[in-house]
């Protein structure tokens, strides 16, 4: 697979290889986890809840843009006199528009799951570091079949794109719209649980598609908020 550039286009936000998402983090954990029993309970259970609903997302999703891949790939093996860019709209748009619209209801649902107005009131206190919890590891996880899926698809497709200019034009603006909710869903996990970013960096960086999850984090801003907070490393921001 190609490797993708960072998004383009993104909306603002108001606001080491891992094989294995099991493994120890503590080399991570930074310093002392401060947080007390409650806010630890509070945190397991979010990150449980998000990684259900990201999860589900990623079953919806995962499919649709395998067919996306196909439809683009069955189109570039053609004898370019042969290929119908009209055809490939047809196929295509219906299932950008379907991957959007999951999109788009699961971060509803996200922001449905903040409990304690975290994304309203920008709370910091949960992005202290410490050792990724298992309920974390398995959000970001989750969260990387996500940016690895939907976000190397949209860049995949832009790329392909390139070589069908009727196609471009109908299908390219509806990519860069699909890029949006991804945005919201990675700013809002970010703002919720900070920690689950770096291990998602980390994930993604053994596939060589951590800049893409570093371009989404710089289109939120989410990349200033970590760096006053010294969570930034993973970032290589200077």
């Amino acid at each position: 697979m190609d490797v993708p550039a960072p998004p383009r286009q993104q909306p603002s936000f108001d606001q080491d290889d891992i094989p294995n998402p099991r493994a120890d983090t503590n080399a991570d954990a930074g310093g002392k986890d401060e947080r007390t029993d409650q806010d630890k309970e509070t945190d397991r259970k979010l990150a449980e809840r998000l990684s259900r609903l990201i999860e589900d997302a990623n079953a919806k999703c995962t499919p649709i843009c395998k067919m996306i891949r196909k439809h683009m790939e069955n189109m570039e093996a053609q004898k370019e006199e042969d290929r119908d860019e009209a055809e490939l709209v047809k196929n295509v748009k219906p299932l950008i528009e379907q991957v959007e619209k999951i999109l788009n209801e699961t971060n509803g649902l996200i922001r449905g799951a903040d409990p304690d107005n975290r994304l309203s009131n920008k709370a910091t206190r949960n992005m202290q570091d410490h050792k990724a919890t298992p309920e974390e590891q398995r959000l970001a996880e989750a969260l990387k079949v996500l940016v690895e899926e939907v976000g190397g698809t949209i860049e995949w497709a832009k790329d392909k794109l390139e070589a069908f200019p009727k196609a471009k034009r109908d299908l390219g603006p509806l990519l860069d719209a699909l890029g949006q909710p991804l945005t919201q869903i990675v700013g809002g996990v970010g703002l919720l649980l900070a920690g689950v970013l770096n291990l998602v960096g980390r994930l993604l960086s053994g596939l060589g598609l951590d800049s893409l999850l570093k371009g989404i984090v710089a289109a939120t801003g989410l990349d200033k908020i970590y760096r006053g907070l010294g969570l930034d490393k993973w970032l290589n921001t200077k």
